[in-house]
């Protein structure tokens, strides 16, 4: 089980707690949910005593059941540093035919910002981008959502529009890897290339009712056009922060993801990117532990959902919610009729509820999509584990990252002699 979500999926659910900045509050909006699997009314029979119960959940604010979403990931220099956890072989990253990057430094007040170069860029910030982009794509669904690739550093790059075929932006990511990060930190490109894309102004084809949404990765701040990639300037901070405002304007939330000391040091930024467009701002101190957090973004809004077979009243062993709002778990049933009930909490508190009863006959085969989804728990499970932190562990650092970044510096970092 993932320990991310020990506390809850113990007892059939799963709560996501996202910081948003937005100012505006709305009213309470019931959370819809359509159970996917299984059929109400229908009769399985199964060799294991638990069945596999899929679904979806959204508010009616989210407008509608699609999603897309961007992820747009900094490929700039400083990104080669040490994301504080060796990842080895986890995610199957490509090869990239080199033995490590040189990270160029920042220097503040005359002390250099963050570690010494990394060795290997297996064990990077940049690695830590790609497998939480990569982990977060394993938990979306492939029929309602799209996903497209952006890249930033000196200028901004689409990788991939966007699209259902999951595969094509795994290849995608395995190209970025492959690429290596260089360079000034270009963010308001970044930002434009992403609306661009979401508008359906650019090579991703028009959605007009899908629900828009940028997963911004990023280890430090703008410093290009004006900072010439070597210093941050406050007009190269203004510049992503008016961008990331007409993206609110715009209907598209920008969810930011601060990776290391060197991005909180001065997260004027990332704080105002995600202000301005409604998003989240997650300030993660060790880069590596993005990959416990990035999931935990809702960009239905939902925070909660649980499931219980009422007739045995039993919850949900296994319960993983996505960030667009699909649901899977492994769920206790009993010989004869079942009853499961599925609730689900909105982001302001308001509860959604929906049932199913089917029959359940032990034998036969074993269910294939129960055994991939607990295959699947698995292995994103052990990924947690291996950052040596327990979620919560994890989660008290984001929230006081998040109330000390209101006392943020009022200067930006001086210059530095190689670009970032």
């Amino acid at each position: 089980m993932n320990l991310l979500f020990a506390p809850f999926a113990a007892f059939g659910a799963v709560l996501v707690l996202p910081l948003l900045l937005s100012p505006n509050q709305v009213s309470a909006v019931e959370p819809r949910i359509q159970i996917q699997s299984p059929k109400d009314g229908s009769r399985i029979t199964q060799e294991q005593s638990s069945i596999f119960v899929s679904g979806k959940v959204a508010t009616a604010a989210g407008r509608s059941a699609h999603v897309d979403l961007l992820l747009i990931l900094d490929a700039s220099g400083s990104t080669a540093q040490f994301a504080g956890v060796e990842f080895g072989d986890m995610d199957q990253l490509p090869d990239t035919g080199s033995s490590g990057f040189g990270a160029p430094q920042v220097t503040i007040g005359g002390m250099s910002v963050g570690g010494p170069p990394v060795r290997n860029l297996r064990n990077s910030i940049f690695a830590a981008e790609v497998i939480a982009a990569r982990r977060l794509l394993a938990q979306l669904n492939s029929q309602t959502t799209r996903v497209g690739v952006v890249t930033f550093g000196e200028g901004a790059k689409l990788l991939q529009p966007l699209t259902h075929d999951f595969d094509q932006v795994r290849r995608a990511l395995d190209e970025v890897f492959k690429s290596g990060p260089y360079g000034g930190t270009n963010m308001v490109e970044g930002l434009r290339t992403g609306i661009t894309e979401l508008m359906g102004l650019g090579r991703s084809e028009k959605k007009t009712d899908a629900i828009k949404v940028k997963f911004f990765l990023t280890d430090g701040f703008p410093t290009m056009p004006i900072g010439g990639g070597k210093r941050a300037t406050p007009q190269d901070t203004d510049l992503a922060i008016n961008a990331a405002r007409l993206a609110g304007k715009a209907g598209i939330k920008v969810h930011v993801f601060a990776l290391g000391e060197e991005a909180l040091s001065y997260p004027r930024a990332a704080v105002g990117i995600a202000r301005e467009s409604g998003g989240t701002y997650t300030p993660v101190s060790r880069a590596a532990d993005v990959l416990a957090v990035v999931e935990r973004i809702s960009v239905v809004g939902v925070d909660f959902v649980q499931v219980v077979n009422e007739t045995i009243n039993q919850k949900a062993s296994h319960l993983r919610l996505a960030a667009d709002g699909f649901f899977s778990s492994a769920v206790p049933v009993a010989e004869g009729l079942n009853r499961i009930q599925v609730s689900a909490r909105a982001n302001d508190g308001s509860i959604g509820r929906a049932t199913v009863s089917f029959h359940f006959q032990p034998g036969g085969k074993r269910s294939l999509d129960l055994e991939v989804f607990i295959d699947k728990e698995k292995s994103l499970n052990l990924e947690v584990e291996r950052l040596g932190k327990t979620p919560e562990q994890i989660q008290r650092e984001i929230e006081r990252s998040r109330q000390s970044s209101g006392g943020m510096p009022a200067a930006p970092p001086l210059e530095s002699s190689t670009p970032r």
